[in-house]
């Protein structure tokens, strides 16, 4: 069979050729072509010949590896900052709107009023913090470690979370543990056991003879009431009483159950006032049994009345 195909024909179908991409008659035709021109059979080795693929040198791809560890490690350090600043910005949130600074008694203008129901056994605290712009967040928790009950109070930025100067606190409380008001660096009691006792002194024969001296807010509260409900004598308000014209008497001495504290000092509350003796003195005369107190009616005690103070007494001292 002659063959038709011619060289420049030939040279273009040698890379289909050689990878197997041309028909049967295509190939019969080439390879009897290639049998008669050694010039084509020369361009057909060439192209089979395995291409030598230049290789990038260690330098550069050491040079590359390293790029790419920089550049991963400043991503880490990116993202490190970037973590910081957002810690940052939420701790200075924190501090202002929600925890807040915290303020001591004697370092700020704090109004409050305490009170305790000894029914309950409730010290209770509600006052206002009177800085402007400010707002009040109380907190209570228990100090076993030093066996005491602190009340901190902070100053936080107003905002939804806290919005109010207000200042209220319920503390469960049966003198065991001292309250004490918490600063940053410093402290003071503001209700003890030992700051309030239950106390009654006889006087009998020329003697002074303690009879009861113990924290019992219960009993406190129970001759409180004996005294409010007394029938009084007349409405004249008694001077202070004449211990040296009764030969027998009780002395008694009960502990506050509420009380103000305020920063503000008001221009008539400055000067000072006599202080009266807020003892309570029970005598007898006549066969009757009386409470006088300075400043106060005197009070009669009903025989019914008489018997439960007396009995609490035989109860209570030792």
């Amino acid at each position: 069979m002659k063959n038709t195909l011619n060289c420049p024909v030939v040279r273009d179908l040698l890379p289909l050729y050689a990878e197997k991409l041309t028909s049967e008659e295509s190939n019969a035709a080439i390879r009897q072509h290639l049998d008669e021109c050694e010039n084509c059979r020369k361009d057909l080795e060439r192209i089979q010949q395995p291409i030598d693929c230049p290789t990038m040198p260690n330098t550069e791809i050491d040079y590359m590896r390293k790029a790419k560890r920089s550049l991963k490690g400043r991503s880490y350090i990116l993202a490190g900052v970037i973590a910081a600043s957002c810690l940052a910005l939420l701790s200075i949130f924190l501090r202002l709107f929600i925890i807040g600074t915290p303020v001591f008694i004697e370092e700020a203008a704090i109004n409050y009023q305490w009170n305790y129901d000894a029914d309950k056994a409730v010290y209770s605290i509600h006052g206002s913090l009177q800085q402007t712009n400010t707002s009040a967040r109380i907190n209570v928790y228990e100090d076993k470690e030093n066996n005491q009950i602190k009340v901190k109070l902070y100053e936080v930025i107003p905002s939804v979370f806290f919005n109010s100067n207000q200042l209220s606190a319920n503390i469960s409380w049966n003198g065991e543990k001292d309250i004490v008001w918490q600063g940053k660096d410093r402290q003071q009691i503001i209700a003890s056991s030992q700051y309030l006792p239950l106390s009654i002194t006889q006087f009998k024969e020329g003697h002074y003879t303690n009879i009861i001296d113990a924290f019992d807010m219960k009993g406190a509260a129970r001759i409180q009431q004996l005294y409010d409900h007394a029938a009084e004598v007349s409405s004249k308000q008694l001077a202070a009483f004449d211990e040296a014209s009764h030969s027998q008497y009780l002395i008694i001495s009960i502990p506050p159950t509420s009380g103000t504290y305020s920063v503000w000092i008001k221009a008539d509350d400055a000067l000072p006032k006599q202080e009266l003796d807020d003892r309570i003195f029970l005598y007898q005369e006549d066969g009757q049994y009386y409470f006088y107190q300075q400043g106060q009616p005197l009070k009669k005690l009903s025989p019914e009345n008489l018997r439960g103070l007396l009995d609490y007494i035989d109860k209570k001292k030792p």
